[in-house]
């Protein structure tokens, strides 16, 4: 037995934002920051996981929703399903009502995996929606967690030349040679 099998649509939405949840938390809890400008680093680098896990999640219904086309789950209150008409005759007659039942049988059948297929294509969309205004937010996020990464650096540059300096003057009142090149220190 499957385990999403009894999961309704509206129980996939919160599955769906569970999961982005759950993500962006991972991300936030860890080791303390010190400044805020990495806690704006890591509040950012939260948010964009949490986003790509909410579009990876949304597309993952998706596909789920493809994988299983004629569930029933996607029909409620949609579109009643069709029950063949079953024929009767006498005796004489019965190989050929046994036939047309048949037949009937698998017209309807048809006809209700046609109405099962479009009521699944009528609820994929709600969740291709969010995939995409999920993926939409994904370029400013990212621009984010670049520019607030880029300026991370810069400061980690400065104190690096700090450190140097603080180094040089220490060494230089011990009476000791200073450094020829800083720059090995840095790659």
């Amino acid at each position: 037995m499957e385990m999403l099998s009894g999961v309704s649509v509206d129980t996939f939405k919160n599955l769906v934002w569970l999961a982005a949840f759950i993500v962006g938390a991972l991300f936030v809890i860890g080791s303390p920051v010190s400044s805020p400008l990495k806690i704006a680093a890591r509040t950012v680098s939260a948010l964009l996981a949490a986003t790509v896990s909410f579009a990876a999640a949304n597309l993952a219904v998706v596909f789920y929703i493809l994988a299983h086309l004629t569930d029933p789950r996607w029909s409620v209150g949609k579109d009643p399903t069709l029950d063949s008409p079953q024929l009767s005759a006498g005796p004489f007659f019965q190989p050929i009502t046994d036939t047309l039942n048949d037949i009937l049988g698998s017209l309807t059948g048809s006809l209700n995996n046609a109405i099962a297929l479009k009521n699944a294509f009528l609820t994929m969309p709600d969740f291709i929606i969010a995939a995409g205004w999920a993926f939409l937010l994904l370029l400013p996020l990212v621009i984010a967690v670049r520019i607030t990464a880029w300026f991370i650096e810069k400061e980690q540059v400065r104190q690096i030349d700090r450190n140097t300096r603080d180094l040089a003057d220490i060494r230089a009142q011990f009476g000791l040679a200073a450094f020829k090149d800083t720059a090995k220190w840095r790659s």
